[in-house]
């Protein structure tokens, strides 16, 4: 399956590294790595194996309960959020979904796989994908009866308004759900919506573990909704979808408060060095409160796929943007590592430019 960034694995293989020495821009993972508390969680899991994990993840849902101070009857767990999807797409089956892009694109093949109809809202660039809720509600029809968008967007991390979304949310009320995908907002914890959850009775949330706490590998998120709605979804759910690893793991990370200080306090530092590096380069970088900048190339440049195929081979993994709805091939999704990883990549940006110039035909 194409479309995703993160495959170090496969480019490992291609160029023959070990998969610790491909830098990888391509998945926006939080580069401090994983917690030493989760990691020691994870690995008791390990030693835990010899015995069936929950059926249902009931210990991380209670863990999920306790801090997001709710009933642990508004949480279902999964492999990561990405299944939840599915899994909603499928016990729900919406007629009709207006989808705001550019977004991930597991909603819309998750959403057409159920039989639904997509109606595309997108953002404009240059706006800054900036969302204009009553432009929004004028796309609704009759039959539309879910509205999905992230916050922050991926791929642009652009920060939508808590505020506005509650007023969408209430707005939408007897016509339509709406499900918002929070799988990085750990990053902007202002903007999640999770605070006013038990008064949404029209509102389902996504979340992710795997980013912000950099456990991709062990795939642990969570929907948040209200109790009926949850347990119409968790009737649905395969039995022990998540490994006593990735419970363990899970609830491990909700414990990281250190680690979530330390992220956000180092993280958009990075971002904003990055940034600016990016636009020295000539490079159009739009505004991001997430752990990933859009960037577009400079006119006439070489296209983001190009550039993608020449970095590889240095090991330096990018994501181009061409197949996001709304995005060409002049867009590249970077992923903010370290301060010393982020030179590195603006140093083979830099050189893969003047490369392509001495290469250009006179």
């Amino acid at each position: 399956m194409s479309g995703h960034g993160g495959d170090v694995a496969a480019a490992a293989r291609e160029l023959g590294l070990p998969a610790s020495e491909v830098l990888d821009f391509s998945a926006s993972i939080n580069p401090l790595g994983i917690p030493a508390g989760v990691l020691a969680a994870a690995q008791r899991g390990v030693a835990e194996s010899v015995h069936y994990p929950e059926i249902a993840g009931d210990a991380l849902a209670a863990a999920l309960a306790a801090h997001h101070g709710l009933s642990a009857e508004h949480f279902l767990p999964g492999a990561g959020s990405t299944p939840l999807f599915y899994l909603l797409a499928r016990v729900l089956r919406p007629r009709r979904v207006l989808l705001v892009e550019p977004a991930f694109s597991e909603y819309r093949r998750s959403l057409t796989l159920s039989g639904a109809v997509i109606d595309p809202f997108l953002l404009d660039p240059a706006n800054d994908f900036a969302l204009d809720s009553r432009q929004l509600l004028a796309r609704l029809t009759p039959e539309t009866d879910l509205v999905l968008l992230a916050n922050p967007g991926n791929p642009s991390g652009a920060a939508l308004p808590p505020a506005l979304l509650r007023r969408l949310a209430a707005a939408l009320r007897g016509r339509a759900l709406l499900v918002v995908d929070e799988a990085f907002v750990d990053f902007a914890p202002d903007l999640s919506l999770m605070p006013g959850l038990s008064a949404g009775d029209n509102l389902l949330i996504f979340r992710s573990l795997t980013k912000f706490y950099a456990i991709p590998g062990l795939r642990v998120g969570y929907l948040a909704a209200q109790p009926e709605l949850v347990a119409r979804l968790a009737a649905a759910a395969e039995p022990w979808a998540l490994s006593t690893p990735a419970l363990n793991a899970g609830q491990a990370c909700l414990a990281e408060a250190d680690y979530r200080r330390r992220s956000l306090a180092l993280i958009p530092a990075w971002r904003d060095e990055l940034a600016a590096g990016l636009r020295r380069l000539g490079w159009q970088v739009h505004p991001s409160v997430a752990n990933y900048l859009l960037a577009r190339l400079p006119d006439g440049a070489q296209s983001s796929r190009e550039l993608a195929t020449r970095l590889r081979r240095q090991g330096i993994l990018l994501r181009s943007c061409r197949d996001f709805v709304g995005l060409n091939e002049s867009y590249l999704r970077l992923a903010v590592r370290t301060a010393a990883e982020n030179q590195r990549l603006l140093a083979a940006l830099a050189a893969a430019v003047t490369a392509t110039e001495k290469e250009a035909p006179c």
